[in-house]
């Protein structure tokens, strides 16, 4: 059946006929794993960031949460933007271990000092390696009068609806793209080969 130096056992190489089929077939391995390599990164997104209302000279404790949408755990902190004279936070320098797919709460005391009422817009970010930045803005109302402050948190109630309404399927589409991605990959390079046939 098979000549000599033709079984497909003794021959360990597959035979191209011709250069463009070959260069088809590098550059689809090639996009494989870079799809594959990204879907292997981590991507935090700041989930959760409500809106406070502090008093000067006081300390609050603000829930902030964060998610892990990407194919791979890693260590993440939050970062903060726009923070105002006499506004601080801490309790967020330890960076946390948050797995893929996970969800982790950084509960972060924020003090005021002896500042004039407002209404301050802040960033919270995460810093993680290998993790692209992103943002996620709060308000933070800084009164003096107790009855202002029922006020403002009746207001707040229904201010960003958007957080809540956020579903865990749309948040983990991400990850799944890389799949689809790496699919796509190997079944274009099956439908070469068999033209190639």
């Amino acid at each position: 059946m098979f000549g000599h130096g033709d079984s497909p056992a003794g021959n360990a190489f597959i035979k191209f006929d011709d250069v463009t089929t070959m260069r088809k077939l590098a550059l689809i391995v090639i996009i494989y794993a870079a799809l594959s390599a990204a879907a292997a990164t981590p991507y935090f997104k700041v989930i959760d960031a409500p809106d406070a209302i502090v008093q000067p000279n006081t300390t609050i404790t603000l829930p902030i949460t964060i998610q892990n949408i990407g194919g791979d755990g890693a260590y993440a902190r939050l970062v903060f933007r726009g923070l105002p004279p006499g506004i601080s936070v801490s309790n967020v320098t330890r960076a946390r271990w948050v797995y893929p797919g996970g969800r982790m709460t950084f509960n972060v005391n924020l003090s005021a000092g002896e500042i004039p009422p407002a209404n301050h817009t802040i960033e919270v970010g995460v810093a993680a390696k290998g993790s692209p930045p992103n943002y996620r803005s709060f308000h933070l109302i800084v009164e003096n009068v107790s009855e202002e402050g029922e006020i403002a948190k009746e207001e707040m109630a229904g201010e960003h609806p958007e957080i809540k309404n956020v579903s865990d399927g749309a948040e983990r589409q991400i990850p799944a793209a890389g799949a689809l991605w790496s699919l796509l990959a190997v079944a274009a390079a099956t439908m070469v080969s068999r033209r190639e046939r």
